[in-house]
């Protein structure tokens, strides 16, 4: 290249990098305009929600107003003070609302920060004054409803007394049928459900009459509706308590008569257990618990005993459970005796094998056998005799197993006198 034109290469080096550096700037206040644009887009909204929901907020406000004077002339004030509570809680949250829009509205600069936080202020009071009445204009439209059907319903009130009153009966001779089988403690639970029904039938009764009688003098008999409604749901809730208390009761008397046959069956076999057993404490262990369990078993089964069957079958359980226990250690026990039978006769011809195999080596070797082997294979003699003797099988095993010992020491022995 021509020395003059040396600089030509930074030049575009230089351009390159400059339009880089241009192109990025560019890239970076085009983001910084979008995120701007979002948020301004975002806070028009906010600003359009806050006051598309103040006036709402306010119509709705005026709105109840009418109302709840409407509500009063028609329910009277009573059964309007919740109603003008709530009236007056949302006025004071439009208030509040309307003073925060005006600080918005006024001369006075204010920060985003701060725009954004009075805004989402203003929905949230305005939402909740609107919401609140809108409740208490729904119950209203919903008591008129009450008014308007208010013959019809307390036709049906009266039909449905009726049905209640025969079943009130029906639970009276439930009650009386049950007292023959199960007892005052099984029947506990439900016993006064007949009276309280019928108190809570008289209640629906009184205002259901109070209803009408309000009917026919133009008054309102919201409550008194609603009154029987709740009187009439308590009587049919006791009488079906005693319907189920029956079915219950019945339940549990069918599983206390599986269980006691249960237990017939396991005395049977303890008794069974305790006649074969070759231990005397035990079968005299054993023959307690049988006993007590018997005891318990038969006063359960006893002819015309009222039964209270969950009761009764706590009893039975925990009898039985000792009954277990007891039978458990026994075959236990029992098991280790027939082991130990079955073991003894090995044990016995395997020791006198070893005795004999010894004693003929000391008598082959007797100069030489020193006292040491002649005293093991001697008590080993003595163990073996024991063993035969006795009578317990588990002490009989012990005891020829120790004579097997003995000789297999005393032959290790003699054989090392030997050597």
């Amino acid at each position: 290249m021509n020395g003059d034109l040396w600089w030509v290469p930074s030049v575009i080096v230089i351009g390159l990098v400059v339009a880089g550096v241009w192109a990025l700037v560019g890239a970076s206040r085009r983001r910084t305009r979008a995120r701007l644009g979002q948020v301004r887009a975002v806070a028009t909204e906010l600003e359009r929600n806050a006051s598309s929901s103040l006036v709402r907020a306010d119509d709705v406000v005026q709105d109840a107003t009418d109302e709840l004077s409407f509500a009063i002339a028609q329910f009277g004030e009573s059964a309007t003070r919740e109603f003008a509570t709530a009236l007056a809680t949302s006025r004071r949250q439009l208030s509040d609302a309307f003073a925060l829009q005006q600080k918005l509205d006024d001369a006075v600069p204010d920060s985003a920060l701060e725009r954004t936080r009075w805004n989402h202020q203003i929905v949230q009071l305005a939402d909740e004054a609107t919401g609140r009445l809108t409740n208490q204009a729904r119950d209203f439209t919903a008591k008129r409803g009450v008014e308007r059907n208010a013959p019809q319903q307390i036709d049906e009130l009266r039909r449905r007394q009726g049905r209640v009153s025969d079943r009130v009966a029906g639970g009276a001779s439930t009650l009386t049928r049950l007292g023959l089988s199960y007892s005052a403690a099984a029947l506990a639970p439900i016993s006064g459900n007949v009276d309280r029904a019928r108190t809570a039938l008289d209640a629906a009764r009184a205002s259901a009459d109070a209803a009408a009688a309000r009917l026919a003098a133009t008054e309102p008999v919201g409550e008194q509706l609603q009154a029987a409604e709740h009187a009439l749901f308590q009587a049919t809730q006791l009488l079906d308590a005693i319907e189920t208390g029956e079915d219950q009761l019945h339940r549990g008397f069918a599983n206390l008569q599986k269980a006691l046959d249960a237990a017939g069956t396991e005395l049977a076999e303890a008794r069974a257990l305790r006649d074969c057993h070759e231990e005397s404490d035990t079968s005299a262990s054993l023959n307690q618990v049988i006993a007590d369990a018997a005891s318990v078993h038969a006063s359960l089964r006893e002819p015309g005993r009222p039964s209270d069957p969950a009761a009764d079958l706590v009893t039975l359980e925990a009898a039985m459970n000792g009954l277990d226990s007891i039978r458990s250690e026994a075959r236990n026990r029992q098991l280790r005796l027939d082991n130990a039978r079955t073991a003894l006769a090995g044990a016995l011809l395997t020791a006198r094998s070893q005795i004999t195999v010894t004693r003929d080596f000391v008598a082959a070797h007797r100069g030489r056998v020193q006292a040491a082997a002649r005293t093991r294979l001697a008590e080993a003699e003595r163990q073996l005799a024991l063993a035969v003797a006795e009578s317990d099988p588990v002490t009989a095993l012990d005891t020829a197993r120790r004579a097997m010992t003995l000789a297999t020491d005393a032959d290790a022995l003699a054989r090392y006198d030997t050597h």
